[in-house]
């Protein structure tokens, strides 16, 4: 078993966020078997390309697209929508356990960046 630590930290300035944003959070994440190191895969447009079984419990997921141009869209196995990563957007959360995840490139095939973690 290991330990993962995430942390979110959300800044801004802008007047219409209404004032001046500063949030920082973390957690400690106990991990196990199964997990897959940050690893990159190019998508394409087609669907049924996992990246993560649907199978053995809860996940931590994390994703970047790192195309310059087109968007990915990330879902369950059932093609339930979780995220669209827009070029260089990136992502974290927990994929509930049997639900999976696939992604799929909008318009042309485009490389995402990917890791997961089974929760203890």
């Amino acid at each position: 078993m290991a330990d993962l630590k995430p942390t979110l930290t959300l800044t801004g300035t802008q007047a219409d966020l209404g004032a001046t944003l500063s949030l920082s959070v973390d957690d400690t994440l106990s991990v196990t078997s199964p997990m897959q190191g940050v690893s990159k895969k190019t998508i394409t447009t087609a669907d049924d390309q996992e990246l993560v079984a649907t199978a053995g419990g809860v996940k931590y997921f994390y994703a970047k697209n790192t195309d310059t141009t087109n968007f990915v869209i990330l879902q369950t196995v059932a093609s339930q929508q979780y995220a669209r990563l827009s070029p260089g957007e990136f992502c974290f959360f927990p994929i509930n356990d049997g639900n999976g995840l696939e992604a799929r490139a909008d318009t042309a095939s485009c490389v995402i960046e990917f890791a997961y973690w089974t929760k203890a």
